[in-house]
């Protein structure tokens, strides 16, 4: 990364918070350069974490950083992948389940007959 997309990234930075993929595609700096960035510039203490913006899929945190010396925002507790894969299960076996309707018998004969 060089001098001027590192300051395009600072100045986007002082401008309003963004998460890592906002800044990059603001920008036309690499996701991945603009991480290593963002991560030099939290170690020394110019940019902190202000909020987590979870996915659709809510496993996958979405970190939004702000430029200051703040403490970082704590993320949610989020399902386990243990919860998330019995969830799962059960909502396939619930889908298997098929309708089989109660029979009465009367007189000895299925009213279903």
């Amino acid at each position: 990364m060089n001098i001027e997309q590192t300051v395009r990234v600072i100045k986007l930075l002082m401008q309003s918070p963004a998460s890592r993929m906002d800044i990059a595609n603001k920008t036309g700096v690499a996701p991945k350069a603009v991480g290593r960035l963002l991560a030099e510039m939290k170690a020394q203490k110019m940019i902190y974490i202000i909020a987590y913006s979870n996915q659709t899929d809510g496993r996958n945190r979405v970190k939004i950083y702000d430029f200051g010396d703040g403490e970082d925002a704590k993320p949610k507790q989020t399902q386990s992948a243990q919860d998330r894969s019995r969830k799962n299960y059960l909502k396939k076996i619930e889908a298997k389940k098929i309708f089989i309707p109660m029979t009465k018998f009367v007189g000895g004969k299925s009213l279903w007959q």
